[in-house]
């Protein structure tokens, strides 16, 4: 038989057309997926699922993912698949923790010193990653990086993104708190935020105090003792970020009636600031006179 029968036969026999079309069906698969990498680079797998489901099993999926993981132009981050760039060595490739912490849970928020630091409001960067989350995840740590969840408190279970803005990112837009809405949780958990001296210079650094959106924050949680800590902070810094008298007011009236003790895991030395009735560390007295000169 020819070269020339044999092809002909082939054909007769669908052995070079099943051929052919399985090559375009993976070229169209391949190029499903690349197009799908180049706008997500950071994705999970229910956003991997949602968008190359149609059709496709759950099987043929994890399989895709499989090999690119192999290819190495893959990285898993706890269930974050890190889309690696052609011109990078996968071994020198560190993703991306604002992206990646981003993708950790479904509602996840970039917060506390974390969003500072992507606002551009931050005297220090930090190796560890906050992120806030109505879900708990325990911490991990890496390539040298550690991801801390922080829980919502109960009050913002109906209004988790209150005072929450959207920030982009290598072509994408993750959610991370408001300078307003950090400032008020910070104050709230200033070991989240690097200790008060460091919370103090961020605060200082802010341009302005967008009122309504703090107040908005603030109502949401219903603490009093955050009412008077934002209230004598925001008193100090009043000419700096150019704080109304009238937002003053509004925070006194809502802050305790009594003496309150903060700080209560430091020794040493206390001050009674009587106009809001705290009771603090000398070392935040200090560290905001710190801030002051």
């Amino acid at each position: 038989m020819t070269l020339l029968q044999l092809v002909v036969a082939c054909f007769q026999i669908k052995i070079i057309p099943k051929f052919l079309g399985g090559k375009r069906a993976k070229n169209k698969e391949a190029r499903a997926t690349q197009l799908f990498f180049s706008t997500h680079p950071f994705f999970t797998w229910s956003e991997w699922k949602e968008n190359l489901g149609d059709g496709r099993s759950e099987k043929t999926l994890r399989n895709i993912l499989s090999y690119y993981l192999k290819q190495g132009r893959l990285k898993r981050v706890e269930g974050v698949y890190c889309v690696v760039p052609f011109n990078l060595d996968p071994s020198r490739y560190l993703p991306d923790r604002f992206l990646v912490a981003s993708k950790l849970t479904q509602d996840a928020i970039l917060s506390y010193h974390t969003a500072f630091e992507l606002l551009g409001f931050a005297n220090q960067v930090f190796t560890t990653t906050f992120y806030s989350s109505l879900r708990y995840r325990p911490p991990f740590t890496y390539q040298g990086v550690r991801y801390v969840c922080v829980k919502l408190p109960k009050a913002l279970q109906n209004n988790p993104f209150v005072g929450v803005v959207k920030v982009e990112r290598m072509g994408m837009f993750v959610r991370v708190t408001s300078p307003e809405r950090t400032l008020a949780e910070c104050l709230d958990r200033p070991e989240y935020g690097g200790g008060i001296e460091e919370v103090l210079r961020c605060l200082s650094s802010l341009p302005f105090i967008n009122e309504e959106v703090l107040k908005a924050y603030l109502v949401e949680r219903g603490k009093k003792v955050l009412f008077a800590k934002v209230g004598w902070v925001l008193e100090q810094l009043k000419e700096r970020l150019s704080v109304s008298e009238k937002l003053l007011r509004w925070l006194k009236e809502r802050s305790l009636k009594h003496p309150t003790l903060i700080g209560g895991g430091q020794g040493g030395e206390r001050v009674f600031i009587k106009g809001w009735n705290l009771v603090v560390p000398y070392s935040w007295l200090s560290a905001l006179e710190g801030v002051l000169k």
